[in-house]
């Protein structure tokens, strides 16, 4: 029977989800209250193509997952108990960092990247140590390991969740600014992954 017939059975609704962006510390972990809007797992199917006088007949080819995009609200500062003005990263009575550009930055720096300045520093006192940098898939997947998007029924338990396999931050937009408008800062990320897992159960950590 149809949801509008059958009381015990009701359609998944939008709102009822949540993200995790489990980082491999907590100046990489996304905290799931700042996810404001996701899109869930999508591919696409490639075709080969044989043509035969006037007609065209069509074979199916590779699949292929699309990037998801991800809406965040930034926030600032430390969470409740910090009193160390200016201080970055775990606070010194144990509290954490929210500030989700910051965040984002230190996922950048981990997944590889390097400015110009780090570069010439790096080059002009010797690079054998390590210290010159590049991007590498190893390390977006392991800055960030596991991010799971859920969708929850009335009770808050999984009745869908989505496993994004081998997941790193493609594109990132720190948001605008304008004075006419009360709204708060979004960033948009993109995220690229080789494959998603279809499930009912959760993460664990």
């Amino acid at each position: 029977m149809a949801f509008w017939s059958d009381a015990q059975i009701e359609p998944k609704r939008k709102f009822k989800f949540i993200v995790t962006i489990s980082g491999k510390t907590d100046n990489t972990t996304i905290p799931s209250f700042v996810v404001k809007k996701v899109t869930k797992p999508s591919f696409t199917i490639s075709e080969g193509t044989h043509q035969f006088l006037g007609n065209k007949f069509y074979y199916p080819g590779k699949l292929e997952w699309n990037a998801i995009d991800l809406t965040l609200v930034d926030s600032g500062g430390f969470n409740e108990g910090e009193t160390a003005e200016g201080q970055v990263g775990t606070a010194a009575s144990g509290r954490q960092d929210v500030d989700i550009t910051r965040k984002i930055l230190n996922i950048l720096e981990q997944f590889g990247y390097q400015d110009p300045d780090g570069t010439g520093t790096a080059l002009t006192s010797g690079f054998n140590n390590g210290s010159l940098k590049t991007f590498s898939k190893r390390a977006g997947t392991t800055t960030v390991p596991s991010i799971q998007i859920q969708q929850l029924d009335s009770n808050g338990s999984v009745i869908e969740a989505w496993t994004l396999n081998n997941a790193w931050i493609k594109e990132v937009n720190f948001g605008e600014l304008d004075y006419t408008s009360e709204d708060h800062v979004e960033i948009t990320l993109k995220i690229r992954y080789d494959w998603a897992t279809f499930g009912t159960e959760p993460l664990t950590q």
